[in-house]
C-alpha cells in the first residue's frame, strides 16, 4: 500500500474543498458609482423668519444684504463619511445605490486667496436624504443654508439710505461714499468712491465696534472699479485704554476690476490678539488711490461685519 500517495491525494482533496468554500463565501464588491451633482445656483441663504429668529428688525434691503453670498465650494459628508471639498459646479461619485444622508457645508475663499478655502463659519450645514442609483446623476437643486443662531452683525451697509450710517472719511479731502444707483443693476443702490481732480486717494473708516467673547469675525463686501487691477487696502484700527493712538493692523490688499467680486476678510486674529490687551474698540477701514491723472471710481455694496 502506498501510504504517501494516499496522503497526497487526501491533502489535495482537502485543499480543493477549502478553495471551493472560500470562493463560495466571497462576494464581489460592486464599485459602480452613483453621482451627486451640485450646481452653483443651488446655494442660497434661507432668510425665512430671520427677524423673528434673531429678535431683529431689519428691513428688506438689510435682509438682502445679510443674504448676499458667494460660496464657491461644497464640503460634503455622505452617511457620516467625509467626501472632501468640491468646487462648484461638481459631480461627486458615491459608492451607494440607496437612500443616503447628505450633509453639505458652504465653503469660501478666505481673504480672496484661491488656496485658502475653509468652511464658512457662520452657516450651519444643510442635511438632506437623497436616493442614489448606480451610474445615474442625482441633482441637488435647492440647498438653503441658515446662519447659526449665535451670529451677530455689527455693520450692514447696503447704501439704500441717503447718508453714510457706518463710514466716515479720514483723508484730507473728505472723500467718502456717494450713494448711487448701479448702472449694471439700476434698481440697486451702491456706494461709490470718486477719485477725480485733486483727489488722489481715499480712506474711509467705520464707526467703533466692540466685541465680547468671539470665535470668528469677518468683514464681507462686494467691490469693483472702473480701472483694471486697482488696489483696495483693508485693515483694522484698534483703540486701547493705555494709549491715545490707535494700532493699525493691515490685513489684505485686493485687486479690483470692472467685474463685481465678493471677498471674505478674516478679522478674527486681529481682534483676538488685541482682546487680551483690553482693547476698547475696533474700526475697519478701506483705502485706495490712483497712480496718475486718470479719474478712478471704486464701487462697493453689501458691506458686513459679522461675528459669533
Amino acid at each position: 500500500m502506498n501510504v504517501t500517495s494516499d496522503m497526497k491525494k487526501t491533502a489535495a482533496a482537502i485543499c480543493f474543498l477549502l478553495m471551493c468554500l472560500l470562493l463560495g463565501s466571497c462576494k464581489k464588491t460592486d464599485l459602480t458609482a452613483s453621482y451627486l451633482y451640485i450646481d452653483t445656483a443651488a446655494f442660497h441663504v434661507d432668510m425665512t423668519n430671520f427677524n423673528e429668529d434673531f429678535s431683529a428688525g431689519y428691513d428688506q434691503g438689510e435682509l438682502d444684504c445679510i443674504a448676499s453670498h458667494n460660496f464657491p465650494d461644497a464640503w460634503v459628508i455622505v452617511n457620516g463619511k467625509d467626501l472632501g471639498t468640491w468646487e462648484l459646479p461638481c459631480k461627486i461619485p458615491v459608492l451607494a445605490d440607496e437612500a443616503v444622508s447628505v450633509k453639505i457645508y458652504p465653503g469660501i475663499k478666505m481673504n480672496g486667496v484661491s488656496t485658502m478655502r475653509p468652511r464658512y463659519p457662520f452657516a450651519d450645514a444643510i442635511e438632506q436624504n437623497i436616493t442614489l442609483k448606480h451610474s445615474e446623476i442625482t441633482k441637488v437643486s435647492d440647498i438653503p443654508f441658515k446662519y447659526y443662531s449665535t451670529t451677530q452683525f455689527k455693520v450692514i451697509e447696503n447704501f439704500e439710505r441717503d447718508y453714510n450710517g457706518y463710514f466716515s472719511s479720514e483723508d484730507s479731502n473728505g472723500v467718502n461714499f456717494e450713494h448711487i444707483y448701479d448702472d449694471q443693476n439700476p434698481t440697486n443702490r451702491i456706494g461709490r468712491i470718486s477719485l477725480e481732480d485733486s483727489n488722489t486717494d481715499f480712506n474711509v473708516i467705520s464707526s467703533t465696534m466692540k466685541f465680547n467673547t468671539v470665535e470668528y469675525v469677518f468683514l464681507e463686501m462686494d467691490y469693483r472699479c472702473d480701472v483694471e487691477n486697482a488696489q483696495i487696502y483693508a485693515g483694522v484700527l484698534i483703540n486701547k485704554p493705555t494709549s491715545a493712538l490707535t494700532t493699525d493692523e493691515p490685513l489684505v490688499v485686493v485687486n479690483a476690476s470692472p467685474k463685481w467680486k465678493k471677498i471674505y476678510i478674516n478679522l478674527t486674529q486681529a481682534v483676538l490678539r488685541n482682546h487680551t490687551s483690553n482693547a476698547v474698540g475696533y474700526k475697519v477701514y478701506l483705502s485706495g488711490g490712483r497712480s496718475d491723472s486718470t479719474p478712478v471710481h471704486y464701487y462697493f455694496d453689501n458691506i458686513k461685519v459679522i461675528y459669533r
